[in-house]
């Protein structure tokens, strides 16, 4: 068996998320349907993020694998073709049968866009359209408590009772925000991985502090004390997260 690793670029709003589901037009559903119909084998594809409905992707990441050999780029033209519809394909190159589109990250990389300028139509799929000013001190100040290793139960959607079945800990290695000349905060959060709904609890309760709803007191009492009455209660739209990208080990 030959096995391949691509690496793709998605409209989250072309999709109900990555991941498969019946009567649901999903990237990973259409990808494995689209590749079965053209190699006229059943092709099962395994990806290094799930992404929800309307978060998009720059560097998503997913490996297959063919009976047959294809030269890299014999397989990317084909990729690139019978996917455009939907996906860009950025590059596909060759892996080692053990590789591990999860286990082997040593990075994840996602952005959150933030509008505060006028309500922008064409852009509302792309941005939180939030149109109004930020204080970029103050919410990087606000973030800052969220990087190093917490439990974020309060921050993801784990449910209790699968809490002892999934751990909720994680480190952030690096949480930062910039503004740009548009009036856009860019929200940069690096980490090795991140639970369901993570990075949008974050940014949902942290906007909600700055609006004065609740302190950061509030903030560090959910993230040091995970319990199920106490979690997030302002999420931030799916439509300003993008996966930016995933760095694997050498």
């Amino acid at each position: 068996m030959f096995h391949y690793l691509a690496s793709i670029v998605y409209d989250g709003s072309d999709f109900a998320g990555w991941a498969k589901q019946p009567n649901q037009f999903t990237a990973q559903g259409y990808i494995e349907k689209t590749l079965t119909k053209i190699f006229q084998t059943k092709i099962s594809i395994l990806a290094a993020s799930r992404t929800d409905k309307e978060v998009h992707a720059l560097d998503q990441k997913f490996i297959f694998k063919l009976s047959f050999f294809l030269s890299l780029d014999q397989l990317k033209l084909i990729l690139d073709k019978c996917l455009k519809k939907h996906i860009i394909v950025k590059n596909v190159q060759s892996v080692r049968a053990d590789f591990h589109p999860i286990r082997n990250v040593v990075k994840k990389e996602y952005h959150y866009f933030i509008n505060m300028g006028k309500y922008d139509l064409f852009n509302r799929k792309y941005r939180w359209e939030y149109n109004l000013h930020l204080n970029l001190n103050k919410l990087n100040a606000v973030l800052a408590i969220f990087q190093g290793q917490h439990d974020f139960f309060n921050f993801s959607f784990c449910r209790w009772k699968d809490k002892e079945k999934k751990s909720t800990v994680r480190f952030i290695d690096s949480l930062k925000v910039q503004e740009t000349k548009k009036k856009t905060l860019i929200i940069k959060i690096i980490s090795h991985g991140f639970l369901r709904y993570q990075i949008r609890a974050i940014v949902g309760e942290a906007i909600n502090c700055l609006e004065g709803k609740q302190t950061i007191e509030n903030l560090k009492e959910k993230l040091d004390n995970p319990q199920q009455l106490n979690k997030y209660k302002h999420l931030a739209p799916a439509s300003g997260l993008y996966l930016w990208k995933i760095t694997y080990k050498n």
